[in-house]
This record gives C-alpha cells, sequence and structure tokens, in this order.
C-alpha cells in the first residue's frame, strides 16, 4: 500500500490533537514527515514525538523538497487557510484544508482555482459528514418513511463564555465561523443542491471581544425544506436534540449517539373526506395513527472523533491514490460558504 508523506501546517488543538492524534494511528497510509508550528515547544514535541522534521515558519516547510511530501494539512489559524492553502497548491501539493475554508466565496474560488491550475486536489476537512448519527439522518431521510421533509431544525447550542481568539472578528472568530461548518454542512446536505434563500440573527454579546455568540440562521426555498441552524452560547437550559426533522409521514430526533423516528404507513392510515361546512360535533380533527416506531444507537469500537477522522481520511487517501469519488464536494463546502458570508453581510453591526 501506498503511503503518503505528510506535512502538517499547525500544530493547535486541531492540527495536533485531531490530525496528528489520528494520522499516527493510520500508519499504512500515512507518514507525517513534517509539521510546522511558530512556538517552539510544539515543534520539539512533534520532533520528538513522531520523528517528524519540525519548522517555525510553514511556508519553509512548503519549500523544502527535500521532504518529498505527497499532502499538506492545512490546520493554521483560520484566517490564514486561504492564503496558506494557495501557498500550498504553488509549491506543487495536494491540501487538506481544515474549517472554515473561507470566509468568502471570493476566497473559496480562488483556492479552487489554484487546485484546477496547479493539478492538484482541495480536499475540505468537513470530518462531521462522517457522523455516524447525521449518516444515518439521512439514510432514514432517503428511505422516504418521513414523507417530504417540510422542516429540519439543527441546534448545537448550550451556555459558554469565551475569552480567547475565537471572540475576535478579526480572527475569524465567533459561532458561525467555529461550530457554524458542521451543522450548515447537515443543513446544506439535508436542503438539496440548491443555493438557498438565508435570513440570520447573529448577536455579539461578549465583554473580550466583538465575534458572534449567538447565531440563528433559516434556510429556505421553493420545493425545499425550511431548514433552522442555532448556535447559541446563551442555551442555560438546552432546548431539544441536535436533530429535529419533520416529514408528511413521520418526524426524526435525537444526537451523536442516539436517534429515534417514528412514521406512519399510508396504507394503514384511516381515510377522511373534506368535511362540508364548519367542525364536525364543534371538535378538532382527530385521529388514532398506526406509528411505526424505530431507534438508532452509536456502537463503535473506536471513540466518535477517531471514527469520523478515519471515514475522512479513508476517503481522502482513496480520492488520492486511487481516483475514488469524493464523499464531500466542492460545490457543497461552496454553498456553505455563501451562506454563511451572506449571514454575516445580514449583521454588519452584530447588536
Amino acid at each position: 500500500m501506498k503511503r503518503l508523506r505528510v506535512g502538517i501546517l499547525g500544530q493547535g488543538r486541531s492540527g495536533y490533537a485531531i490530525h496528528v492524534a489520528w494520522l499516527r494511528q493510520d500508519r499504512e497510509r500515512y507518514e507525517i514527515a513534517a509539521v510546522s508550528d511558530e512556538m517552539p515547544e510544539r515543534c520539539k514535541e512533534a520532533s520528538e514525538g513522531l520523528g517528524a522534521k519540525a519548522f517555525p515558519d510553514h511556508r519553509a516547510l512548503l519549500a523544502d523538497k527535500s521532504l518529498k511530501l505527497d499532502l499538506i494539512i492545512n490546520a493554521l489559524p483560520s484566517f490564514l487557510h486561504p492564503q496558506g492553502t494557495l501557498e500550498a497548491f504553488a509549491a506543487g501539493y495536494d491540501v487538506v484544508c481544515e474549517k472554515p475554508l473561507a470566509r468568502s466565496v471570493a476566497d473559496f474560488d480562488r483556492m479552487t482555482a489554484a487546485a484546477r491550475a496547479s493539478g492538484k486536489t482541495l480536499l475540505p476537512f468537513q470530518n462531521s459528514r462522517f457522523q455516524p448519527a447525521f449518516r444515518k439522518v439521512q439514510e432514514v431521510v432517503a428511505s422516504g418513511c418521513l414523507g417530504r421533509i417540510i422542516h429540519a431544525r439543527l441546534s448545537y447550542s448550550g451556555f459558554a463564555r469565551r475569552w480567547d481568539w475565537q471572540c475576535r472578528r478579526d480572527r475569524w472568530g465567533g459561532n458561525l465561523l467555529n461550530t457554524g461548518p458542521h451543522p450548515m454542512d447537515h443543513a446544506i446536505v439535508l436542503f438539496g443542491e440548491s443555493m438557498p434563500n438565508v435570513f440570520a440573527r447573529l448577536v455579539s454579546e461578549n465583554p473580550y471581544g466583538d465575534a458572534e455568540n449567538f447565531a440563528s440562521v433559516t434556510l429556505w426555498g421553493k420545493g425545499a425544506p425550511t431548514i433552522e441552524v442555532v448556535i447559541s452560547s446563551f442555551m442555560a437550559y438546552p432546548q431539544g436534540d441536535t436533530y429535529n426533522i419533520g416529514g408528511t409521514m413521520g418526524g426524526l430526533t435525537g444526537g451523536a449517539t442516539e436517534l429515534r423516528w417514528r412514521h406512519y404507513v399510508p396504507a394503514t392510515a384511516p381515510a377522511h373526506s373534506m368535511s362540508q361546512g364548519w367542525s364536525v360535533n364543534r371538535t378538532y380533527c382527530s385521529e388514532e395513527l398506526d406509528w411505526v416506531e424505530e431507534n438508532w444507537k452509536f456502537t463503535s469500537k473506536l471513540g466518535m472523533f477517531d471514527l469520523i477522522c478515519k471515514e475522512f481520511y479513508t476517503n481522502a487517501y482513496e480520492v488520492l491514490v486511487n481516483g475514488a469519488p469524493r464523499v464531500i464536494t466542492l460545490d457543497q463546502v461552496r454553498r456553505q460558504i455563501a451562506v454563511i458570508e451572506e449571514a454575516h453581510r445580514q449583521n454588519p453591526d452584530l447588536t
């Protein structure tokens, strides 16, 4: 099996605790050959713990052709994702880029244009697509048992205070660019292949910075479900599950480790005809449906994060080495970025 030699730009929470943490387990397919980070102690840790060559500047890593790298993982700070990716393509490498890939469609288009021009591949690290629960959600929706999907609500909310770079808009902080790409990716997939209309309300209520810590974004369009994405840092009493989906024949609810759904079978439902005039016997319409109840629970020998990283990097390997289809398409990521950009455009003051 061909092993891909990897260079990882950035050794922060993502670069080290996510990418290094998984790739050091997947030694059949990947070899961490080099890393970069501005902090000397992180370079030392990588050099001693991984046997990788460490650079204090990611540009020096990209310029060192003696490394004979196959793949660059861009886990630089968020606001450097577009520039770091462009530099990696200019150096002749395939690129996995962390989320958010870009803050604007224009930047994303520059990244994809650079990939085409260099003959290389851009792989967005949209790892939440591989969450077992969301895969099950897709399976249930695709089965048609819920009927036509009318509404979905995705909530990634709780109560949290922050006092780090995620509070700063100039560092691309805030709920939409930090947590947002996960539920927004799911929302884009559930919405369908068209670009949604967007209504958004963002609020920044943080004494340490100016980035939003409340986001409510609604996607809507003709022939598509209405999808609400809520990412609130002010939900001391979380309301509902991560997923709540309603269709014409039933609904689904649940989160990362457990889902339940119920639906009726039209052939077994009571038959009705439109009543004439006012209410019958002064009552509301009522009936008893014979619900089909189903559920799903997460079971895996791997932890959740290891599992979704394994699935992402398995697909990445197959794309790069064997020309397999992408699970995450560039068009889906482009629409996600367009929605987030529009949400920011609608809320310039965040007050």
